[in-house]
C-alpha cells in the first residue's frame, strides 16, 4: 500500500506508513480532516460572535445628552414671562435683566418669590458684589472731607491794636509773629502750602523796613481765601497789600478779622 502522503511503499498489513508514520486507512483521513475543519469553523464562530458582544456593549455606552426642561417664569411689565432654562435666566441675571427683587417662579413651587430667595439667588453673588463696591466708592466720594482741627484762637482787634500803640510798636511785631502763625496753622490743617515761618516773617519785615509786610499780607489774603470755609472769607490780597503801604496796622486788623470770621463760622 502506497502512502498518500511521502508515497512510501508499505505492506497491505500496515495501518500507518512506516515513514512519515500518517493513516494508510482513507476513511480515518477523510473523518480527521472533516473534524479539523468543524473545529476551526467553530473557533471562528466564536470570535465572530465576541466581536458582536463587544460591538453591543459599545454601542450601549454611548449616552445622548440630556436637555435642561425650561421651567422658570419671571413677572415683567405686570405678566408672567417664560417659560426659560436656567442657564437663560442666569444669563437675563448677568445682563441686568432680571434683578434680586424680581418676581420668579417654577414648576414645583407654591408661589411666587422675589429672586434673591429662590433658587437662582445663588447667581446673584456677583451682582450684589459688584453694587456693593460702586455703592462704597460713591459713599468715599461722597463722604465730606474731615480736616484736623487747628489750634488757633480768636484774638481782639481792638485790644491788639492798642497794646501796639502803647508799646510804640513793639508789640506790633508780636502781633505779625502770631498772624503769620495763626495762617501757617490754619493752612496745614487743611493740606495747604503755608507761607513763610513767622519768625521769618517779622526779620525781613524789620530789615527790609516793611516792604517784605507787603508781599507777606498778599500771601496771607491769599491763603485765608484758599481755605475750605462754612461762610464765604474773600480774597482781600490785594487790599492787604496796598493798605499796607500806608497803615501796616489797618491790614492786620482786616486779616485777624478774616481769622476770627474763619474761626468762629468757618470750621
Amino acid at each position: 500500500m502506497i502512502c498518500k502522503h511521502c508515497s512510501t511503499e508499505n505492506s497491505d498489513e500496515a495501518k500507518f506508513c512506516s515513514n512519515c508514520g500518517a493513516s494508510l486507512n482513507e476513511e480515518e483521513n477523510i473523518e480527521e480532516a472533516e473534524a479539523k475543519t468543524a473545529d476551526s469553523n467553530e473557533a471562528e464562530s466564536e470570535n465572530s460572535n465576541d466581536a458582536e458582544n463587544e460591538t453591543i456593549e459599545v454601542v450601549e455606552t454611548v449616552v445622548e445628552p440630556v436637555q435642561e426642561e425650561a421651567e422658570w417664569y419671571y413677572v415683567a411689565n405686570n405678566a408672567s414671562t417664560g417659560p426659560f432654562t436656567e442657564e437663560q435666566m442666569k444669563a437675563y441675571i448677568e445682563q441686568g435683566i432680571l434683578k434680586a427683587t424680581t418676581y420668579v417662579w417654577k414648576n414645583g413651587m407654591e408661589d411666587w418669590v422675589i429672586l434673591k430667595k429662590s433658587e437662582l439667588g445663588k447667581y446673584l453673588r456677583h451682582e450684589e458684589q459688584v453694587n456693593a463696591q460702586t455703592e462704597q466708592s460713591r459713599s468715599v466720594q461722597d463722604r465730606p472731607v474731615n480736616y484736623s482741627r487747628p489750634i488757633v484762637q480768636e484774638r481782639s482787634i481792638v485790644l491788639n491794636v492798642i497794646l501796639s500803640i502803647v508799646t510804640c510798636g513793639i508789640y506790633q511785631l508780636i502781633w505779625l509773629y502770631l498772624l503769620a502763625k495763626d495762617v501757617n496753622e490754619l493752612s496745614a490743617s487743611q493740606g495747604k502750602r503755608q507761607l513763610a515761618d513767622p519768625i521769618i516773617v517779622v526779620l525781613l519785615t524789620i530789615v527790609t523796613c516793611g516792604l517784605y509786610g507787603i508781599y507777606f499780607f498778599y500771601q496771607a489774603g491769599k491763603a485765608m481765601a484758599q481755605l475750605d470755609s462754612k461762610v464765604y472769607i474773600g480774597d482781600d490780597s490785594t487790599l492787604l497789600a496796598i493798605l499796607c503801604l500806608f497803615t501796616e496796622i489797618v491790614s492786620m486788623a482786616i486779616l485777624q478779622n478774616s481769622i476770627n470770621t474763619f474761626i468762629r463760622y468757618g470750621e
